[in-house]
């Protein structure tokens, strides 16, 4: 056996490849393991301020990275991006959506949006933080 580093795109494709065989010898009517991505960026008089990222697997909505710009920060424009992302999420059959943070990063934020915490890995990465894992369910959308 060799083991070895493959570029990033390609491993995904076998894994996912592997995984649908899986899933299809256990239950044909398991869905594809289908990854959309979602990317939404904000942008004021030109200048990038904001963005969030995420991906759709199983209708669920992976968010995986928010930023705001400090300048920006306390003006709803995390809140719009979350919803934003949440409400294209939910148009393509998103019945939840899942998101990690950091203690230090924002987990009273995505608490304010009504994601609740369902797990912790504590003294993450050292002693006296927290690892969060939170879960919000999404309200049905309806095609505009």
């Amino acid at each position: 056996m060799n083991i070895v580093e493959l570029d990033l795109a390609q491993n995904q494709q076998e894994i996912s490849r592997l995984l649908e065989e899986h899933s299809r010898g256990i239950d044909s009517s398991i869905p594809p393991y289908q990854r959309e991505v979602i990317s939404l960026a904000a942008y004021e008089n030109g200048v990038f301020v904001g963005g969030i990222t995420g991906d759709i697997v199983w209708n669920i909505l992976n968010v995986h990275l928010l930023a705001v710009d400090p300048t920006y920060r306390g003006n709803g424009l995390g809140k719009a991006l979350l919803e934003e992302m949440e409400h294209r999420a939910s148009l393509r059959g998103c019945k939840v959506s899942e998101l990690t943070t950091m203690s230090w990063q924002a987990p009273h934020f995505y608490q304010k949006q009504g994601y609740e915490i369902f797990g912790e890995i504590k003294d993450c990465p050292h002693e006296g933080q927290s690892k969060y894992y939170l879960q919000k369910n999404l309200k049905p959308g309806s095609p505009s």
